[in-house]
């Protein structure tokens, strides 16, 4: 995406009053202004994989089902470290009552998280398997994954803007003096969009299957260049 910009600006004599108060231009003149804005994309294959499963438990009392989900995330955790190249971690804990029929409900989530797709896939079927309730699938960029194409987009953007901005001069028969200003814009990656969000229960079924999709990584740069005659 590209915008342009153009500005003329003469040297003016100064104003009294409120006028002196007012911030000058960036560019004083005389001269021409060029504002433009790029933006560049990079496209990489998710390299990290991450699962939701929750415990869940209803029992007559509160107690009760605390206790319940307690055990069986305790026993989550325990199957997980088993796993080499999965991290678990818990997440929410919620407990609340229904009425009519009166009784407990308790809940804690169980995160997943491991660049080794089919070792956390198996697990998380182990862990279905053993009553959890899965509440979705998403694939990742790791950290320095995400910071290295969010590099090399911010490179790309900026490239492209300097090549605009040459090419602008010199149909105006000018020429790119200097940059004023810059302003370089890298966003964080979009939370990923579960591949499953409806939660799965167990039934003895073979592990879930997961098919990755590539993430859009990009950059956005806008800057204003001073012009000046050749």
């Amino acid at each position: 995406m590209r915008r342009l910009f153009l500005t003329s600006l003469l040297a003016l004599p100064m104003l009294a009053g409120a006028a002196l108060a007012q911030p000058g231009p960036v560019f004083p003149g005389p001269g021409t202004l060029l504002r433009l804005s790029e933006t560049a994309e990079v496209i990489r294959a998710p390299d990290e994989v991450q699962a939701s499963l929750r415990a869940e438990a209803r029992e007559a009392t509160a107690a009760a089902a605390q206790a319940s989900v307690n055990r069986a995330a305790a026993a989550a955790l325990e199957v997980a470290r088993g796993v080499q190249g999965v991290t678990a971690t818990t997440g929410a804990y919620r407990t609340w009552r229904q009425e009519d029929p009166a009784r407990w409900f308790a809940t804690q989530a169980i995160n997943l998280r491991g660049r080794d797709q089919a070792a956390l896939l198996e697990l998380t079927g182990s862990l279905q398997s053993r009553g959890m309730a899965l509440g979705g699938i998403q694939h990742g960029l790791t950290r320095d994954t995400a910071r290295a194409a969010r590099q090399e987009a911010a490179s790309m953007a900026l490239d492209a803007l300097r090549r605009r901005a040459e090419a602008v001069a010199a149909q105006m028969g000018m020429r790119v003096e200097r940059i004023a200003e810059i302003q370089l814009e890298a966003p964080d990656l979009p939370m990923p969009r579960p591949m499953m969000a409806e939660a799965m229960v167990a039934r003895a079924a073979p592990a879930p299957v997961a098919q990755a999709q590539d993430i859009v990584v990009t950059a956005m740069v806008q800057a204003t260049v001073i012009l000046a005659p050749n």
